[in-house]
């Protein structure tokens, strides 16, 4: 398979950054979220954009996943939101800390105010249980049960053979199925890339050859932008590939009909963010590749190649090829 393959899945999530703000500081944040921050989406620029991804493509966005900071912090904006997003015919889900579960009753109660939400995904770790004990995750899980919403659990670490990572998953594993647990390496970027930080991530010499964690799915964060995901990507310069493009200036339609014939998101999407370094050693670039990656995640991955401006220019070049051979063997 070439380059020039036209073989590409349309967009059918769509993310929404609606606010920086979060009653937590966890160190190893990507957003360097925190109650500090102020910046969030208008309500009409948001409704706004629902409503443009609801009729994109006569319907080919399903569903909208609210993100932060912590989406929860306000409540009343998060259930006009979603409430406007279920009306317009989308299925939604939020991700969140679950700081608002201090009690089951207390997260039964968020919860019933927020009917139009049906998927839950709920973080948690050793950086988020120094604010938010395991306790309220357990209380979230409960309440999702009992009011029948999805969800899953993602567990963020700075690494998968961590002690404490592991106690944190077998503790879950006696209460949810090992199907609905993920797991997310930090990688240094955002607060975690502070020295101040303590993030104690392992390195390796090979790139993770892990799928993308977030495929098909950019995000609009408040000042109009739209991001290949929900990471560190909201620091990138306007040229840098992950950066799909600004609603401030064009229509979201225009941008994402732009993203699903991108090539480069065809590549990270489909055989994940591994591929753009093999692509870049294959064609001779090698010796300006990274020394070493962050073990376990591929969003290391991306951060590193796609924040190289030379880096980033030779992929772009090398995928404007037609004689580009994409597909490259494995080893």
């Amino acid at each position: 398979m070439t380059a020039r393959s036209d073989n590409i899945r349309p967009v059918s999530t769509l993310g929404l950054l609606l606010t920086y703000t979060c009653p937590i500081s966890c160190a190893h944040c990507l957003v360097d979220a925190g109650p500090r921050r102020k910046e969030k989406m208008a309500l009409g620029s948001v409704c706004g954009w629902i409503d443009d991804a609801a009729a994109y493509r006569g319907g080919a966005i399903k569903s909208i996943e609210l993100t932060g900071g912590e989406p929860f912090y306000d409540l009343q904006n998060l259930a006009l939101v979603s409430d406007h997003a279920q009306q317009a015919g989308l299925s939604v889900s939020v991700e969140t800390n679950a700081g608002w579960a201090g009690t089951l009753e207390q997260a039964i109660l968020t919860l019933t105010r927020l009917p139009a939400i049906g998927f839950i995904s709920l973080s948690t770790g050793v950086h988020h249980q120094q604010f938010i004990p395991i306790g309220h995750i357990n209380n979230a899980i409960i309440a999702a049960e009992l009011l029948g919403r999805r969800y899953h659990v993602t567990i963020v670490t700075d690494c998968e053979q961590d002690d404490r990572f592991i106690a944190i998953r077998k503790h879950l594993e006696k209460i949810i199925a090992p199907s609905r647990i993920r797991s997310v390496v930090t990688y240094p970027a955002g607060r975690a890339k502070k020295p101040e930080s303590g993030i104690g991530i392992r390195a390796s010499m090979e790139p993770s050859g892990k799928p993308c964690i977030n495929p098909f799915k950019p995000v609009i964060l408040p000042d109009g932008r739209v991001m290949a995901c929900s990471g560190p990507v909201h620091r990138y310069r306007k040229s840098c590939p992950l950066c799909l493009g600004n609603l401030r200036k064009e229509p979201l339609a225009t941008v994402l009909d732009r993203t699903a014939k991108s090539r480069l998101m065809h590549l990270i999407w489909t055989w994940g963010p591994h591929r753009m370094a093999s692509l870049l050693a294959s064609y001779d670039h090698e010796e300006r590749l990274p020394g070493e990656y962050v073990s376990g995640s591929p969003c290391d991955i991306c951060n590193k190649l796609l924040s190289d401006r030379y880096l980033a220019s030779r992929l772009k070049a090398l995928l404007d090829d037609p004689a580009t051979i994409l597909l490259q063997p494995e080893s």
